[in-house]
């Protein structure tokens, strides 16, 4: 079905070697930020810039994204103790791209604090991974496929490839709960198209197309604090509503018109996108 990963990945390796050879992580006293829940089985332990997840089950917790490693991994760790939760418990750490900010984390994690959890990403994105960081690279224990899915007690993600943003960007279709309510929830790993190859462009929209027809999606779980429809809360302003919500008041993401209303900027977007590269 991703019949231009490859392609795209050679370009994407070339440029993960060039551009995250140097980094600093952004100072703690900007994106420090109080972690919060977010739905019964979801909780927001991020920075001020960008997200890191985890899904509470009847088995375990799973981990989506790892930060920007350094300072950052006790911060993450710490955050979760804030929400209740003990990173022992995790059972599953999922990287949605290949891009430092997400993945930094994950061989200090495993190293330290969760040397049994199982790590996972997609083939084309952990080998940007590997060209960046080389030996100092985390152990891959599994590859995340198109169609995949991945059951941890009491709950089941369905993986997609979606290409544009990283040659193997992952993205979630999951169930989240609001007091024990039902909701379909949709995150895409890498919304940012960062690529000039009309093929890929052209791959990039026909996956917003698709998932612009997926049935009963109400909620938009975002791994960076401003993706969202122009007339849409950021993350954070969704989070100040959450917390001061009152007994009856709908819960501030599960917000389906938001959703497709970013869905139709993007389209529109990257249809444009496509005409000039064309």
């Amino acid at each position: 079905m991703k019949s231009l990963v490859s392609t795209l990945a050679i370009g994407l390796v070339c440029w993960s070697v060039a551009a995250q050879a140097q980094r600093t992580p952004p100072p703690m006293s900007e994106m420090a930020r109080e972690p919060f829940q977010v739905f019964d089985n979801l909780y927001f332990a991020g920075t001020g810039e960008v997200a890191s997840y985890v899904i509470s089950t009847s088995d375990g917790l799973i981990l989506i994204d790892t930060l920007y490693g350094g300072p950052y991994t006790p911060y993450l760790v710490e955050n979760m103790r804030q929400l209740g939760l003990d990173i022992a418990d995790v059972r599953y750490v999922l990287i949605l791209q290949g891009h430092w900010d997400h993945y930094m984390g994950a061989r200090e994690l495993q190293d330290e604090y969760i040397p049994d959890a199982q790590f996972g990403a997609a083939e084309e994105d952990w080998q940007m991974i590997e060209a960046d960081l080389g030996e100092q690279a985390p152990r891959l224990d599994f590859v995340i496929e198109e169609g995949d899915s991945l059951t941890l007690g009491d709950t089941t993600l369905h993986f997609e490839i979606t290409p544009g943003h990283t040659p193997g960007t992952t993205s979630i279709r999951m169930a989240v709960f609001d007091g024990g309510t039902r909701h379909e929830a949709y995150f895409h790993g890498g919304p940012a198209l960062r690529t000039d190859d009309p093929a890929v462009i052209a791959e990039f929209l026909a996956d917003l197309e698709r998932i612009k027809q997926i049935p009963d999606i109400e909620v938009q779980i975002i791994n960076h604090f401003d993706i969202h429809a122009s007339s849409a809360d950021n993350l954070f302003e969704r989070a100040e509503r959450l917390a001061n919500r009152q007994p009856g008041e709908p819960h501030p993401w599960v917000a389906p018109e938001d959703f497709h209303d970013w869905l139709d900027e993007m389209i529109a977007d990257t249809q444009e996108r496509l005409a000039a590269a064309q």
